[in-house]
């Protein structure tokens, strides 16, 4: 008998590490942010201290990343029937916009619940990281567990199989992950677990790309 394997499709997203001119801007801009003081974290659903909104000078970011990025998600996506863009109802005259960018410093026991973000496309980039997984796991909380079930201070994304069940993906976040930015369906939820330990802050940036009404 012949046997094929068949996997259905599943939305994917972007791992990028970014290059160092784009690393240092970014700082640059956070340093602008911290200035200007706008802080937006009562629009947004994380129990952290502070999310300062972001200018993306000139448009630096979006024209250098994200453009870049968007024409690689749409000619490398894992599912032709991708509905991000379906979804959007776009005409071809449609602009694209980051209409929303931000920056979270983020403390020990402070969490992002899941959730997911608006517009199309999104992203979340990991600045400073102050902390290692691999060091939190050994906090007398978590004698006996198992490493997989061991979440403080971690990433993770969640999404349904093909079955209807619900996955987790999840990034063990360490400062080796500085740098690194995820770029995801806007629609993907995903949340941030409390750290313990240090009085450091965790920073990261995130982002919405969204069309313009035509």
């Amino acid at each position: 008998m012949e046997v094929k394997k068949i996997s259905p499709p599943v939305t994917g997203y972007l791992h990028v590490k970014l290059d160092q001119d784009n690393i240092d801007y970014l700082w640059k801009i956070i340093d602008i942010a911290k200035t200007k003081n706008i802080n937006i974290k009562n629009t947004l659903i994380g129990n952290i201290s502070q999310s300062l909104m972001l200018q993306d000078i000139d448009s630096f970011f979006f024209k250098s990343v994200c453009v870049p990025l968007v024409k690689f998600y749409r000619e490398n996506n894992f599912n032709c029937d991708d509905p991000v863009e379906k979804n959007t109802l776009l005409k071809p005259e449609s602009a694209l916009v980051l209409d929303s960018f931000w920056v979270n410093h983020q403390y020990k026991n402070e969490f992002n619940p899941y959730h997911d973000h608006s517009g199309v496309y999104s992203f979340a980039i990991w600045m400073k990281i102050p902390y290692d997984w691999q060091d939190q796991k050994k906090l007398p909380q978590y004698n006996e567990m198992p490493d997989k079930n061991i979440k403080a201070g971690c990433f993770e994304f969640e999404y349904i199989d093909s079955l209807g069940g619900v996955k987790n993906l999840i990034y063990k976040l360490s400062p080796m992950l500085e740098g690194n930015m995820v770029f995801f369906p806007a629609r993907l939820r995903h949340c941030v677990y409390p750290f313990f330990n240090t009085d450091k802050p965790r920073i990261s940036i995130s982002g919405n790309l969204s069309y313009l009404p035509s």
